[in-house]
């Protein structure tokens, strides 16, 4: 390093550029081309996607990747990107049409509206000259797009092999450019964006901190400082992982008992199942019950008919029976009072013989008669109870639905309770209500209606079901990126503490050369104090060894000091990868959290919750880069 700056006047809020204004190389009347700090060489790319991978040494240039780690095939990682678009387009007033169905497989056209009105984000008075093949790889290379977008993609951007590409360079714009927003605003108003994300703001603040007074400390030579520096940012990194991890944990521990309750309540019967089955159920005895109320009525008619018509008949027999008694006295007086012959006895008796005959009959005409009535009156006594007791069933089970009485919950005004009259007339008078046009109406009016409730719920239910599978696969994915994540960082742990112990050493065997040679120089100083003569030109002998070693010790001293510098730049290099990676870990638990906390309503993924994530390595590396 030629030249070495404090970065002690570095602020978290430090902004990124000054305006939204002047973005691209603009040329207006041949005049000199304006551009921003987005467009400066060497700034590095600040898609979050590609942070880990990507991130560019504090002191020098980063190498890019050869072949683009995302996966472009994914139909989902592609749907992401499709609502990022979207989202940044319809609320950034873009004047066209703009759908999924659009940016699935867009033409030309649409492709050369959205590039152009993202272009004019950057800068609103950017012209472009040339064609798009030519004008779109050149934009996106002096945004140190880490990729290649050849003119092939370009011609035929809509086909299959070539737009998941192109959509994946417009999300990374897009979300550059909701990064670059919310630098502004962090930039114009400290105070305001902390509201909103103050435990990001103090970690941020903090980092920057630290890398200032590591820093000063590395200039000043305090190496202590810096230490103990390097174990407070460890403790704090280590706490804020511990945090995570514990937020990770209650997030799976509410998934859980979420999957466990969705599972009790798709194991459980449904009670809307059960009342549906009960209602039908009531349903066909009600019909049943109608039926048979019906057949009874005319059944009773026909009885009271006959009966009538037997007492009748009862009457005019009893009639005929006193008129016959009373010719049987009349005669008996006639007899008494006349004298009979052998003969007019003889016919006499056959006469009360046939008499007698045509009485025993008609009693047992009589007889017959009123059994036939006791045994109609039995079956009607019987069909009434029979439809007592199927009213006492319905309105049993009118109570268990809340139907019964008017105003119980799903009656709506409707009396449906019924109760029997045992005098009635007819039919209709058996029941205390309109069956047929109150009860009956009523109650097919309740079944459609909790028919439609039925379905409405069923389809509920596949929906949260979906939801639900969304959200544990979401859990899982934020469970493998977590895990990947903490691999990584000890991974990186691992080789700064074996970097630091491998300086300490160098250090260490530095020291001891040293001594030694300032013990030799002591050993020829007393040595010459014997002869002079002798003395003086072993003394001129040592002082030319002396300068030699001197000259070799500050040749070693200063690769050693090339060497820290080195290991120090590494060192700073791993705390941004560090803090990257912690950056990622805090997005992905955060994305897991909100997935979880909405899990009965589905959130689309937005571009600027992507940019943010991104921002908080992003300022860090290019401020450095800058001052390196």
């Amino acid at each position: 390093m030629s030249r070495r700056e404090t970065l002690g006047n570095l602020s978290p809020n430090h902004p990124a550029r000054p305006s939204m204004a002047g973005r691209l190389v603009g040329k207006e009347g041949g005049g000199p081309a304006r551009q921003s700090t987005l467009l400066k060489p060497g700034r590095p790319s600040m898609a979050p996607g590609a942070l880990l991978d990507r991130r560019s040494s504090a002191f020098g240039k980063g190498a890019s990747l050869k072949s683009d780690p995302r996966p472009l095939g994914d139909k989902n990682f592609l749907n992401g990107c499709i609502r990022t678009v979207i989202t940044y387009l319809s609320t950034h007033g873009y004047p066209y049409a703009v759908s999924p169905k659009v940016l699935t497989s867009p033409t030309g056209k649409d492709f050369t509206q959205i590039i152009q009105f993202l272009m004019q984000c950057f800068d609103p008075s950017v012209k472009v000259f040339g064609k798009m093949e030519d004008e779109v790889p050149l934009f996106f290379k002096r945004l140190n797009y880490p990729f290649q977008i050849s003119k092939s993609a370009l011609f035929a951007v809509g086909s299959p092999h070539s737009w998941p590409s192109v959509l994946a360079a417009l999300t990374w714009l897009v979300e550059l450019l909701n990064y670059e927003e919310k630098a502004e605003a962090a930039a114009s108003d400290p105070a305001g964006p902390g509201a909103l994300d103050s435990d990001r703001q103090r970690s941020e603040r903090a980092f920057y901190d630290y890398v200032s007074g590591s820093y000063k400390s590395f200039l000043l030579g305090d190496d202590e400082r810096c230490a103990a520096a390097d174990e407070e940012m460890l403790g704090q990194i280590r706490t804020r992982e511990a945090a995570l991890t514990a937020e990770l944990q209650a997030a799976q521990q509410a998934s859980e008992s979420l999957r466990s309750t969705i599972d009790a309540l798709r194991a459980a019967p449904s009670p809307l199942v059960a009342a549906a089955a009960a209602r039908d159920e009531c349903a066909r005895d009600k019909a049943k019950f109608e039926a048979a109320l019906e057949n009874m009525a005319a059944a009773k008619s026909t009885c009271a008919r006959k009966v009538e018509e037997r007492r009748a008949e009862l009457a005019s027999k009893k009639a005929a029976l006193a008129d016959v008694l009373a010719d049987n006295e009349g005669l008996r007086a006639t007899i008494a009072n006349q004298a009979l012959s052998r003969a007019d006895v003889n016919r006499l008796l056959a006469e009360r013989g046939k008499l007698k005959g045509v009485l025993d009959s008609v009693k047992g005409a009589r007889e017959g008669l009123e059994r036939r009535a006791y045994e109609q009156e039995l079956a009607v006594e019987g069909s009434l109870k029979g439809l007592e007791e199927a009213v006492r069933q319905y309105n049993l089970a009118a109570h268990r639905l809340a139907l019964i009485p008017a105003s119980a919950k799903r009656a709506g005004g409707t009396n449906f309770e019924l109760a029997v009259a045992r005098n009635g007339a007819g039919p209709q008078e058996l029941v205390s209500a309109d069956v047929k046009g109150c009860v009956k109406p009523g109650l097919v009016a309740l079944r459609e209606r909790y028919r439609g409730r039925a379905r409405d719920l069923g389809e509920d239910a596949l929906g949260l079901a979906e939801q639900l599978d969304a959200g544990r696969e979401a859990v899982r994915e934020r469970a493998e990126d977590v895990a990947n994540a903490q691999l990584q960082v000890q991974k990186l742990d691992a080789a700064h503490r074996a970097l630091r112990d491998g300086v300490d050493g160098d250090m260490r065997v530095t020291g001891e050369q040293a001594d030694k040679i300032k013990d030799e120089v002591a050993s020829l100083r007393n040595a010459a104090a014997g002869a002079l003569a002798d003395a003086e030109e072993r003394l001129r002998a040592a002082v030319g060894e002396y300068e030699a070693l001197q000259r070799r010790c500050q040749g070693e001293l200063e690769q050693l000091r090339r060497a820290t510098h080195t290991a120090l730049d590494a060192t700073m290099q791993h705390r941004l990868d560090v803090r990257g990676a912690l950056d990622d870990v805090r997005a992905a638990a955060s994305e897991a959290a909100r997935a979880v906390a909405t899990a009965f309503v589905p959130a689309p993924a937005g571009g600027v919750a992507a940019g943010g994530g991104g921002g908080g390595a992003g300022p860090s590396a290019a401020a450095v880069a800058a001052r390196g």
